[in-house]
């Protein structure tokens, strides 16, 4: 990628966070990122193409990250689950606008269906590891789609409850907390 369209993708993920994505203009986005107003359209045919780059290119990121070192397939159903929450709350916690517009821009009309499908491709590895569980009866007989949900849900909630605390000093003990509690409900009884 380019110096200058990595400066336009930065600059639209903040104005995106700030203003939302009907209230920020091509040309703040320009102006943002220090570029002509030109320079955008050279990389983005539209402002409703670039929400979409920057997506797919965030959550794709998110995963890489929650992928890494995870443990191999054989590891218990609860030892991979907790690398992913971890994981993700880590990235979440290092990258707050992306983690904020990840999150506000979910449920967007802006965001494409093959946009999401594309996102959710690259955490298809989270449903295999969901499907191991279920299979297993490690998990309360539920909805892998059901489980997406839950696991998302309360992880957001987790992020946001340690992003508003003052001290940073109790975060992984915050973390591996609700882990437990989340494990606790929808464990097999």
């Amino acid at each position: 990628m380019s110096e200058k369209r990595d400066q336009i993708v930065a600059a639209a993920l903040k104005l995106f966070c700030q203003k939302g994505f009907q209230n920020t203009s091509t040309a703040a986005i320009s102006k943002e990122a220090g570029v002509a107003t030109g320079t955008l359209f050279l990389y983005f045919k539209s402002k409703e193409e670039l929400i979409n780059a920057l997506y797919s290119e965030t959550k794709n990121a998110m995963a890489a990250y929650v992928q890494e070192d995870l443990p191999a397939a054989a590891a218990a159903l609860e030892t991979q689950l907790l690398h992913c929450w971890r994981r993700a709350a880590e990235w979440a916690l290092e990258h707050p606008f992306h983690y904020r517009f990840s999150a506000m821009f979910s449920n967007s009309p802006f965001i494409t269906k093959l946009t999401r499908d594309e996102a959710a491709s690259s955490f298809l590895f989270m449903q295999d590891i969901i499907e191991k569980g279920i299979k297993q009866g490690n998990l309360a007989g539920m909805d892998k789609n059901l489980f997406i949900s839950l696991f998302s849900g309360q992880l957001h909630a987790t992020i946001t409850f340690v992003e508003n605390q003052q001290s940073s000093s109790n975060h992984k003990e915050v973390l591996e907390q609700t882990f437990h509690f989340f494990m606790k409900g929808v464990a097999a009884a």
